[in-house]
C-alpha cells in the first residue's frame, strides 16, 4: 500500500506493508521490495544523467506486524502474538526445545 503525505516533508514515500498472516504478508513485501528497487534505479538513473533539480523522495518500507507475529502462539499455557509477552527474540533454542519462559531468555540476557 503506497501512503505517504505525513512522510513528504522529509523527502520519503512510506509504503506499507502490513497483515496478520505471513505468507500475505512474505507475498506484499516481494511485491513492495519490487517497486521500491525499481523507484530506487530509476532515482540514480535521473540523478547521473541529468542531476537534481529538486530533492527526490526517496522509498521507505514500513512493516506492520503484529509484535511477536513468528513466534509460538502460546507459551506455558499464555498466549504470546499480539501480546506483552511477545519477545524481540524468542531466543535458546527455540527450534529444537519446546518452548517455555527459561528457554526464552530476557531481554537483559539479549542485551
Amino acid at each position: 500500500m503506497k501512503n505517504g503525505p505525513a512522510f513528504s516533508g522529509l523527502w520519503l514515500q512510506a509504503y506499507f506493508v502490513e497483515g496478520k498472516r505471513s505468507d500475505k504478508v512474505h507475498q506484499q513485501m516481494a511485491a513492495t521490495l519490487d517497486t521500491v528497487i525499481s523507484e530506487i534505479k530509476d532515482i540514480q538513473t535521473r540523478a547521473r544523467s541529468k542531476g537534481f533539480k529538486k530533492r527526490p523522495q526517496w522509498p521507505m518500507i514500513i512493516l506492520r506486524t503484529l509484535k511477536g507475529w513468528t513466534c509460538p502462539k502460546v507459551v506455558d499455557g499464555l498466549p504470546i502474538e499480539g501480546t506483552f509477552r511477545a519477545p524481540p527474540d524468542t531466543g535458546n533454542g527455540h527450534l529444537t526445545n519446546p518452548p517455555t519462559f527459561e528457554n526464552i531468555g530476557t531481554v537483559d540476557e539479549k542485551l
